[in-house]
């Protein structure tokens, strides 16, 4: 199987409706579909009932959040690759997912580019950069609703979910650290939900601080802070050349953690 499209809902029946009709709309069938859901009680489970024969595992109960639900679903995957399309989240059209896996050699994490939301207006069309590097992960968010990841490589590094707003900065971050190859998949893969809580106003302040722990937890704070300084300055430096081995170094870390 090619793909595994995790929905993660929680009370959001409406938002669900739109994933699911984007979901089995698609000309590409060479996939699974599995839904998480926390125990709603907005109607939720009924419309989970309705596609019961399109979806291959479901489950409602509750959980610790949205990324130990992401983490369910996760272990749940049996593609080749996942995709992490949460309720209110919804293909960009029928043929996308064609498109994306026309490709028969695709990297371990395959990023397209979203079209950001909010109710039936769209607020910004995100196009990510070409060649991903430490500076922007460092910087940006980086969609997992547009991303496409090698199910092994994920399940090697699932969501840190005590991050309760930000594991998925987390996700990317180690995922590059830990040497997966990226590729830009130069298309919108999805309209993106804005009116969720990792997007609010009022959590902007807690994402930051959270930010600021998974880069002190993944490199240490002093290697932090030279980042950051080589950021700032990297219009006059070849920044990839300076933090390349930024990754060998915390593969080899990674190593002697598991041999210990």
């Amino acid at each position: 199987m090619r793909l595994s499209i995790i929905t993660v809902n929680f009370n959001n029946r409406d938002g669900l409706i739109r994933t699911a009709k984007s979901v089995t709309d698609q000309t590409f069938s060479d996939f699974e579909w599995i839904v998480v859901d926390g125990g709603s009680t907005d109607g939720s489970v009924d419309v989970i009932k309705e596609y019961a024969d399109r979806i291959s595992w479901s489950v409602s109960e509750p959980d610790g959040g949205i990324y130990e639900a992401m983490n369910k679903g996760l272990e749940r995957a049996s593609g080749e690759y996942v995709q992490f399309l949460n309720s209110g989240d919804s293909l960009i059209d029928r043929a996308v997912l064609e498109k994306v896996f026309q490709d028969p050699a695709l990297a371990d994490v395959n990023y397209g580019d979203q079209w950001c939301s909010s109710g039936d207006k769209v607020v910004e069309k995100r196009q990510y950069p070409d060649k991903m590097d430490l500076a922007y992960l460092f910087r940006n968010p980086l969609g997992h609703q547009a991303s496409f990841v090698r199910t092994s490589v994920a399940k090697a590094h699932p969501y840190r979910v005590k991050y309760t707003i930000s594991a998925d900065r987390a996700f990317f971050l180690e995922l590059y650290l830990s040497g997966a190859s990226f590729h830009h998949i130069n298309l919108p893969v999805v309209f993106f939900d804005t009116d969720g809580i990792g997007s609010r106003e009022d959590t902007k302040e807690q994402r930051g601080e959270q930010l600021r722990q998974i880069k002190r937890e993944l490199l240490t704070a002093g290697v932090v802070e030279d980042i950051e300084r080589l950021i700032d300055k990297s219009e006059n430096i070849d920044f990839v050349t300076r933090v390349a081995p930024l990754r060998w170094m915390y593969q080899f870390f990674r190593w002697l953690q598991r041999i210990r």
